[in-house]
C-alpha cells in the first residue's frame, strides 16, 4: 500500500515544503513597502532582492543532481531545510540591504529549489499507482498559503513590526526541519551503472590529482545530464510547465492592478484573490481519481487544462461585475493548480526513474524565463496600450500555443507515457 507510513510522512513533507516556499513569497509581498521605508530605499531594490530569492532557487535546482549523487535524499532535505530556516533567522537581524539579500538570494533560495526538486523526485520514486493524488497534496500547501500568509503576516507587522513578524515567520518556516526529519525515502527500483571507475578503484587510488580530477569532471557532467536537454520529451514537459507558470505568474502580479484600473477597490480586488485560493485548492487534486485509477491519460487532462485556463484569461476583458470575476478567478485557481500539478505527472510519465532527478532539475531551472517574462510582457503592454484588456488576451493564449509540442508528440506516437 503506497499510503503507508512513509507515503504519508513524504506527502506531509511535500505539503510543508509548498506551504512554506508560499509563506516566504506572500510575506515578502506583505513587508516590501515597510522594508523600502526602514531601509530608507528603493521599492525596486526591496524588489529586486524578492525576485532574487525566486531566481536564485530556480538556479539552486541544478544542485539537486551532483548532491543527489553524494548523499542521501533524506539527509539533502533535513539540512537544506535547516539552512533555509537560518537564512529566514538572520533576515529580521539585517542591518542593510546587502545584509537581507545575502540572507534571502544565498541562503533561502538556492535550498528551497533544493527541496522543491528533491520533493517531486522522492514522491515520483515512492508513489507509482497514487502519484497524482499524492502531488496534487503537496500542492494544496500553496492554496493554503494563499489564504492564510497575507493576512497572517499583516497581523505579525502591525503587532511586533517588521523585525518580530520576521521572526515569526521563520519560527514557522522551522517546521519543515521537523517534517524532513521523519521522512523515510524508498530506495530508487533500479541499480545503477557500474563505470570503469567503479570497477578500478585501485587503479584510480594510484592516479595522480589530475587524472582524479578530470573523472571527477566527467563524473559531475553526467550526473548533470545535458544530453536530456537534445530530448523532444524534455521540451514537451517544460513547454507545459512554461505556460502555466508564466500564467499564473502574470496573475499574481498583474490581477489587483487591473481590477483597480477597472474601478474595483483595493479591498474588492484583494477578496476576489480569495476565489482563486479556494479553486486552487481544488484544483490540485481534481484530475487525480481518473488519471490514478486509468480513466483519463495526464496528457489528455492538461489539453482540458490548458484551454479553460486559456478562456478564463481571454473573456477577461467582456466581465465587469464582481460575480463574474469571482467565477473567472475561481477558474483561473483551479486549472492553474491542476496543470502544475500534471506537469509533475508528466516527467514522472515519460522519463526514466534514474532520470527524474535531472528531469525535476532542468524543467525547474528554466522556469527563470516564464518568471522574467511574466513580469515584463504584461506591463510593458500596460504602458502601450493603456489597458491590461490586451495583456490578459495575450496572457490566456499562452497555455494553449505551449501545448504544440504536446499535440505533436501525441500525433508522432513515439514518446512513451503520453
Amino acid at each position: 500500500m503506497e499510503f503507508n507510513t512513509d507515503g504519508y510522512f513524504l506527502v506531509l513533507f511535500s505539503f510543508t515544503s509548498n506551504l512554506m516556499w508560499g509563506c516566504v513569497t506572500k510575506s515578502l509581498g506583505v513587508l516590501l513597502p515597510t522594508l523600502t521605508d526602514q531601509f530608507t530605499t528603493h521599492t525596486w531594490v526591496i524588489g529586486i532582492i524578492a525576485s532574487m530569492t525566486g531566481i536564485m532557487s530556480y538556479f539552486g535546482g541544478l544542485l539537486t543532481m551532483p548532491l543527489d549523487e553524494r548523499f542521501s535524499c533524506r539527509r539533502l532535505l533535513i539540512v537544506t531545510s535547516a539552512v533555509e530556516s537560518i537564512g529566514l533567522l538572520l533576515f529580521p537581524l539585517a542591518r542593510s540591504t546587502i545584509h537581507m539579500a545575502l540572507a534571502l538570494a544565498v541562503l533561502v533560495g538556492p535550498n528551497v529549489g533544493i527541496i522543491i526538486v528533491l520533493n517531486r523526485v522522492v514522491l515520483g520514486r515512492h508513489f507509482r499507482e497514487r502519484f497524482t493524488l499524492a502531488c496534487g497534496i503537496g500542492h494544496v500547501g500553496q492554496a493554503v498559503a494563499l489564504l492564510v500568509f497575507a493576512p497572517m503576516t499583516q497581523l505579525f507587522l502591525d503587532t511586533y513590526g517588521w523585525r518580530g513578524a520576521a521572526l515569526l515567520l521563520a519560527g514557522i518556516n522551522m517546521h519543515q526541519i521537523a517534517s524532513a526529519a521523519v521522512v523515510r525515502v524508498t530506495k530508487a527500483h533500479y541499480e545503477p551503472l557500474t563505470d570503469f571507475s567503479d570497477s578500478h578503484q585501485d587503479d584510480t587510488d594510484k592516479e595522480g590529482c589530475r587524472s582524479r580530477g578530470k573523472k571527477s569532471c566527467l563524473h559531475l557532467v553526467k550526473a548533470v545530464d545535458l544530453g536530456i536537454l537534445l530530448e523532444f520529451k524534455f521540451w514537451i514537459v517544460f513547454m507545459c510547465r512554461f505556460g502555466v507558470a508564466f500564467t499564473f505568474i502574470s496573475w499574481l502580479v498583474y490581477y489587483v492592478p487591473h481590477l483597480e484600473v477597472k474601478g474595483f477597490s483595493p479591498q474588492v480586488a484583494a477578496a476576489l484573490c480569495s476565489a482563486a485560493a479556494v479553486g486552487y485548492f481544488l484544483g490540485s487534486i481534481m484530475w487525480a481519481p481518473l488519471i490514478d485509477r486509468g480513466i483519463m491519460k495526464c496528457s489528455t487532462a492538461i489539453i482540458v487544462s490548458s484551454l479553460f485556463l486559456s478562456l478564463s484569461f481571454v473573456v477577461d476583458p467582456w466581465v465587469n461585475d464582481i460575480a463574474g470575476y469571482a467565477v473567472v478567478t475561481f477558474v483561473c485557481g483551479l486549472f492553474s493548480a491542476a496543470l502544475f500539478t500534471l506537469a509533475d505527472v508528466l516527467i514522472r510519465d515519460i522519463f526514466e526513474m534514474d532520470r527524474l532527478v535531472s528531469a525535476f532539475g532542468w524543467a525547474h531551472f528554466f522556469l527563470f524565463a516564464p518568471a522574467f517574462l511574466a513580469g515584463f510582457l504584461p506591463g510593458w503592454m500596460y504602458e502601450a496600450s493603456g489597458s491590461y484588456d490586451l495583456a490578459f488576451i495575450m496572457i490566456g493564449l499562452v497555455p494553449t500555443i505551449c501545448l504544440l509540442p504536446l499535440i505533436i508528440g501525441l500525433l508522432r506516437k513515439t514518446t512513451n507515457g503520453l
